[in-house]
């Protein structure tokens, strides 16, 4: 039997792969954002409070705990894949697709509490807060890019 061949991932498609997956992402959040906006509208206008209050407390938590691991795997995947001074194809899409689905998470929960409590606002901040960090990180490609570090000397 035959080994299985090896692959190399190309940069370029790399990037136009992930650069479909984060808009496909932001798309999906916008289109559930919306569906969660008309079921608010429909919904009841007298909220528990107390109710609500902790659901914004939960959905601003998982926020805050998004970002920090999303950014923390990120780098623990790209340090994980450096090789050439650069990170690699694979290295680089699967760090940026562990950022975007822990952002994507938070903003379709918040979202779900939304429809649940049926207030918009102050409600909605922690989506808005997820897609505008999701959006801040619009696949680049740089990491991808050979750069040495500072430290090396240019010998010409």
């Amino acid at each position: 039997m035959a080994p299985p061949t090896q692959h190399t991932a190309n940069p370029q498609r790399t990037l136009w792969v992930l650069r479909i997956v984060w808009f496909a992402l932001i798309a999906g959040q916008l289109g559930f954002g919306f569906v969660a906006y008309m079921a608010a509208q429909q919904g009841q206008t007298d909220a528990q409070t107390q109710l609500s209050f902790q659901m914004l407390v939960i959905a601003v938590g998982m926020l805050i705990g998004a970002v920090g691991m999303g950014y923390f795997i990120r780098n623990q995947v790209y340090k994980r894949c450096w090789q050439t001074h650069a990170v690699t194809p694979q290295g680089f899409f699967m760090g940026n697709l562990l950022l975007f689905a822990l952002l994507d998470g938070v903003s379709l929960l918040t979202f779900v509490f939304v429809m649940m409590s049926g207030q918009l606002f102050p409600m909605i901040l922690p989506a808005v807060a997820s897609l505008a960090v999701q959006c801040a990180n619009f696949p680049s490609g740089t990491p991808m890019e050979s750069t040495p570090p500072d430290f090396v000397q240019d010998t010409r």
